[in-house]
C-alpha cells in the first residue's frame, strides 16, 4: 500500500480559492484561475523592490533586507527585521523585532512590535478575518470557478 502524502490547505492570492496542496509543494498552478502561486516561504536578504509580493507562506525580511513594494501578502505571516516599506496583510502573526523599520498599512491577525522597532506612518488593523477566509469557504468557492 503506498505512504500517504501529507497535505496542507492554501489560498489562492489571485482568485481566493482554497485547495490542497502536498506539504514540500514550493509552487503550483491554482485549480481554479490556473495561475502560478508560490507557497514557500521568501526570505529576503538584501534591498529588493517588487510591485507585488506574494505567497502561501510567510516574509522573512532578515536585518540587512530592505523591502520596497506596492503590496506585500504572505499568508502564513510576515517578520520584519530590516525594512519593509509597504502595505501588508497577512493571516498569521506580524513581527517588528527590534532596529526594524516598518513603513505602510498593516492588515493581520496578530502583531508584535519589539522594543526599538520603528514604524513610520501608516494604519494597522487587526481584524478577525484579514484575508476573507471566512466569506471564501470551499463550496461556495468551487460554485464561483467556471
Amino acid at each position: 500500500m503506498p505512504p500517504e502524502t501529507a497535505h496542507r490547505s492554501v489560498q489562492c492570492y489571485h482568485c481566493r480559492r482554497r485547495f490542497e496542496v502536498g506539504v514540500r509543494a514550493v509552487t503550483v498552478s491554482c485549480p481554479g484561475c490556473h495561475k502560478r502561486l508560490v507557497i514557500e516561504d521568501l526570505v529576503i536578504k538584501n534591498a529588493q523592490a517588487y510591485t507585488k509580493l506574494q505567497t502561501c507562506g510567510r516574509v522573512v525580511v532578515q536585518r540587512r533586507g530592505h523591502v520596497m513594494a506596492t503590496l506585500v501578502e504572505a499568508h502564513a505571516g510576515i517578520e520584519v527585521l530590516g525594512v519593509l516599506e509597504a502595505n501588508a496583510i497577512t493571516g498569521g502573526s506580524v513581527r517588528i523585532g527590534p532596529k526594524a523599520t516598518w513603513k505602510g498599512d498593516l492588515a493581520a491577525r496578530t502583531l508584535r512590535v519589539d522594543s526599538g522597532a520603528r514604524i513610520v506612518g501608516g494604519r494597522f488593523a487587526v481584524p478577525d478575518d484579514p484575508l476573507g477566509l471566512a466569506a471564501t469557504t470551499p463550496e461556495r468557492a468551487d460554485e464561483a470557478a467556471p
